[in-house]
């Protein structure tokens, strides 16, 4: 039987996890010696994620947090899925292993950030890339690079066709403004959400902030300044599933939480950029264009050098467990 107090401490890392608008979708349900990992639908995007991919990715980026922790706690761990394949469950048995092999990112999990600032364009070496991304656990998965400034520009109408798609429907940006933060003091009490000054925002307030970002954010705007983004970025990076299925999900997220937490390690910022992914026509050209074939392109995510921006919050513990 393992501690109670350790299976929470666990647990509290791997709530350290990103997830789409900061919803934190997931419960942990605890037993004598495991932790479930399961999705809280009541947390969905019904919008931008209809189908629930980005909520599953959520839940492997928090799953490989959980490995992480519990190996670092000296814990082996056993991953079982459970449940309908279309609603998948994973159960994470824990095994007293004080030899366990640690990962050395364990550190990383509390630094670890979206940056939403401007980057710097200066590239990375080609021996730190190698090392963020040539992951030998990330089976299902595929990553593709794009470096030079030509990859990158090439992108450059996905993201922007992405983008006004979604600032131009009304229920997307309903959506969005529901989920943002408009106050320290909002933010603190909810624990979750984009708080605006991770965006580089100033305090708002809910009743001003819902005014600026229903009436002056376009989506002209906000194309012109995802535009700027990507042209400052070092890299981009395409994360593809061979089989578009919520297993296959989980696993794109352990992927992309082991590529954030090595990017951590070695000082690289990264952010989202899952606009063309997100919409279903923009997505279907992005595979023909890029002759993916059988792949499904999930997350862009552009890298680069930058400063740390405001961290975003998590909620308390108690409301994430079922003991």
């Amino acid at each position: 039987m393992i501690p109670e107090e350790s299976i929470l401490k666990i647990i509290r890392y791997a709530a350290k996890a990103p997830s789409g608008h900061n919803t934190q979708p997931w419960r942990f349900k605890t037993g004598s010696d495991s932790i479930s990992v399961l999705p809280d639908f009541t947390r969905a995007l019904p919008v931008v994620d209809p189908d629930n991919h980005a909520l599953y990715i959520s839940l492997g980026c928090a799953l490989e947090n959980l490995i992480i922790a519990a190996n670092e706690f000296n814990y082996e761990t056993k991953i079982e899925f459970t449940g309908d394949e279309s609603k998948p469950q994973i159960i994470v048995r824990l095994h007293v292993a004080p030899e366990t092999e640690k990962s050395g990112l364990f550190d990383y999990i509390v630094r670890r950030q979206v940056t939403r600032n401007k980057f710097s364009n200066d590239k990375i070496p080609n021996n730190l890339l190698r090392g963020l991304f040539n992951d030998t656990q990330d089976e299902g998965v595929q990553t593709r690079l794009f470096l030079s400034e030509t990859e990158i520009e090439s992108l450059n109408h996905y993201i922007i066709e992405g983008t006004t798609r979604q600032f131009s429907n009304k229920a997307f940006v309903d959506e969005l403004v529901s989920w943002v933060r408009f106050s320290e003091k909002e933010v603190m009490l909810k624990g979750d959400g984009i708080w605006t000054a991770s965006m580089g925002l100033p305090n708002t307030g809910r009743f001003v902030g819902n005014i600026v970002m229903k009436n002056f954010i376009t989506a002209g705007s906000e194309a012109r300044r995802m535009e700027k983004l990507v042209t400052a970025s070092a890299g981009l990076a395409l994360f593809m599933v061979n089989k578009n299925d919520p297993h296959h999900w989980i696993k794109l997220g352990q992927s992309f939480q082991r590529f954030a937490l090595k990017a951590t390690k070695y000082q690289v910022s990264h952010s989202h950029l899952n606009m063309p992914c997100e919409e279903p026509e923009v997505r279907e050209k992005l595979i023909f264009d890029l002759q993916l074939k059988e792949l499904t392109p999930l997350l862009l995510i552009r890298f680069g050098f930058s400063g740390p921006m405001p961290y975003s919050f998590r909620r308390k513990i108690n409301d994430l467990v079922d003991l």
